[in-house]
Formats: C-alpha cells, structure tokens, sequence
C-alpha cells in the first residue's frame, strides 16, 4: 500500500495520531510506505465497568492482504476467524461472519497499538490494544475439497488442523442458507479443537424420491473419509433445523458406516417428524441432539422430549437442552441486581460437552 506525495507546503497529520512518517524534500518524494499492523495484541474493552480481555493476532497472508483471528481467553467457545478484515492506513476494520449477534472491531494504528471502538450488538466499548510480540499461527489451514457426484464437481474449502496428530475425526457440516453461518461457526470451533471440518451446501429434499441431494452428501462423506489426515472410522455429519430429518438418510447411501451424527434444534413436532431419527436408532447410529431453550422458532421442549425417546440412549446418544441460550447457544448480556455487567457468553458445557462427545465417537 503506498501513500500519495506530500509537499512541504502541505498540511501533515500529526505523527502520533496516526503513525505516518513522512519525507519531505524539494522534490517532493513520496512518503515511507508502512508495513501492515500484524502482530499480536492485547487488552481490555469495557461496558458497564465489567472488563472483556481480548486478544487480536493479525498476519500477512499476501502482499496487502490481512487475516484475523479474534479470541476472548474468559470466554470459552467464543474465539472467531474474522471475516471481512480490511486495512487502509491508519484504520482497520474487520468483524465476525455471519451470525445473528454481530461483532465488529473499528480501529485506528498508534504505533504499536490499535485504538477503537468493539461492538457487540448493541453495545459500544472504546479500546486501546497493545502489540505483544507476533501473532500466534491459525489453529488450522484451509484446503480445498472436491466432491464428485452425478458428473459435477462441488468445491469446498476443509479445515485440517495444524496440530502434531496424524488421523483426525472428522465433520461435514450440512448447510441450506438459513443455516450456513452456524455451520461456518461451528466448523471454526471444531477446527480449533482438532477435527477436520468442511461445510456441504445440502438443501433438504423436496421428496422421497428426489435423491440427489442425499448421494451428494453421501459422496461428501466418502470424500471426506479418504482425505490423508481423516481417522476414517470418526467420520459423521452435522445438520440444523427443520432440514434435517430430510437429509438423515444419506447416511445408510455411504459403502462404510457413518460414526455420529450432530443435530441442532431440530424440531419433532409429531411422530412424523420423528421417523427419520427411529431409523438412526434402529442403525445404531449415535445421535447429539442439541437445543437452545430460548430458541422461539420451535417448540424446545416438545421436540427435546420426542427425540428423547425417538434415539434413546443407545450407544452413546444424547438429547440436551441448554435453558437460558438463544438460538445460537449463546446466552446474552445482562445486568446482576447489583448493576454488574454480564458479558454474552455461550452457553456453559455447549462446546466442551460437544468436542467430548464427538472424542468419544468411533464406528464399532
């Protein structure tokens, strides 16, 4: 990035507000070109008089081009790879892709600091981060992924952990368009804990015997399973709302068995919609049935209680409920009767109890 000329006789910013080192001559030479802000920084944002650490690694992919990783050490599960991340001198701006509760980061360079306002819904915090040394690497990297079905070629992007382990389980990630930004959430989650993750564009089918999408899926799976880093007795699938019980069944397409599967508030309004998960059960699949107990899009309680008895606890599965989580297991900011601030957080055991669970999985 470089700058535009100035004069002498023009007027300069000054050096401290905004980091620009300027070279003045009579031939009017061009200004120093700086070096994008990567690094690490460190610091606190505040609302209410309750403090937030954060944490912002920042590195150069390519010439020009910043990534950003954004992580809150108090808050576990809530770490993001930033998306939208741009920089032109002195200010920065990037912020969290996606979801229903919105996080952006608006800063200006000082040197060896960022200064700025983080924005969390509706809620404003001023910051002034200092750079501690250089960034930490990405917990994982991306890599394209093809998958072949009926003649065509779906290119997708899987994350592989940069971990030291040979052979991780492994998650394909089944998203229609209302669900695309939590499986983009939840594949960054799993990523950073260790499995290989890809998110498949999977609309749930309009009848039975529309099947293309399920061999899609299933191919994805197979896929998936031949990549060099995957543990091919760990590989399942995740799906999320009223889709999925039209997309369960390509798990019985794939030639090897499928080791798990991971609902999110699914709803099981009537035995109907219970069918396709009785059939999981009878295949001993083992099902994670997540759900957020103030999701209002469904009945949380109706449909936890059918898929309860629809899957059982045959090997392994689970129905849970987290009461107090929003629709993206995220519970939100509140003020204590004594005035303290709360800052969103998710749901407490939704992450760790998730990545156990999936450890625990192995086809048998």
């Amino acid at each position: 990035m470089s700058f535009p000329v100035l004069h002498c006789s023009a007027r300069l910013l000054p050096v401290a507000a905004w980091g620009i080192i300027s070279g003045c001559s009579s031939g009017g030479s061009p200004a120093t070109t700086l070096p994008l802000p990567t690094g690490h920084f460190e610091g606190p944002v505040s609302y209410q008089g309750s403090e937030l650490r954060v944490a912002l690694d920042l590195r150069e992919t390519a010439p020009g081009q910043l990534e950003a990783d954004v992580h809150f050490p108090e808050l576990a599960g809530q770490s993001f790879a930033a998306a939208n991340v741009r920089y032109k001198e002195p200010q920065l701006t990037l912020e969290r892709p996606g979801r229903a509760s919105q996080a952006t980061v608006t800063a200006i360079r000082e040197g060896d600091f960022l200064r700025g306002v983080f924005t969390l819904d509706s809620i404003k915090a001023d910051f002034v981060w200092a750079r501690r040394g250089q960034a930490a690497p990405r917990a994982y990297q991306e890599k394209a992924f093809a998958v072949q079905t009926h003649g065509r070629t779906q290119r997708l992007t899987l994350l592989v952990p940069t971990d030291t382990v040979a052979r991780h389980p492994a998650v394909a990630l089944l998203a229609d368009a209302a669900s695309a930004a939590s499986a983009a959430a939840r594949a960054d989650l799993l990523a950073r804990q260790g499995f290989l993750a890809v998110v498949v564009s999977a609309s749930a089918t309009t009848s039975e015997t529309d099947s293309t999408t399920l061999h899609t899926v299933a191919a994805a799976l197979q896929a998936l399973r031949r990549q060099p880093a995957a543990d091919s007795l760990r590989v399942g699938f995740w799906l999320r709302g009223p889709g999925a019980g039209a997309l369960l069944p390509a798990a019985g397409l794939t030639p090897a068995a499928v080791a798990f599967v991971v609902l999110e508030n699914v709803p099981a309004a009537s035995l109907a919609d219970t069918k396709p998960f009785q059939q999981a059960s009878r295949q001993q699949l083992p099902v994670l049935a997540l759900y957020a107990g103030a999701d209002t899009s469904l009945n949380v309680r109706e449909s936890a209680r059918r898929l309860r008895n629809a899957v059982g606890i045959r090997r392994g599965s689970s129905v849970r409920t987290f009461p107090l989580a929003n629709a993206e297991f995220i519970v939100p900011g509140r003020l204590s009767a004594d005035g303290k601030w709360t800052w969103p957080q998710q749901a407490a055991g939704f992450a760790e109890g998730l990545v156990e669970w999936l450890r625990q999985r192995k086809v048998r």
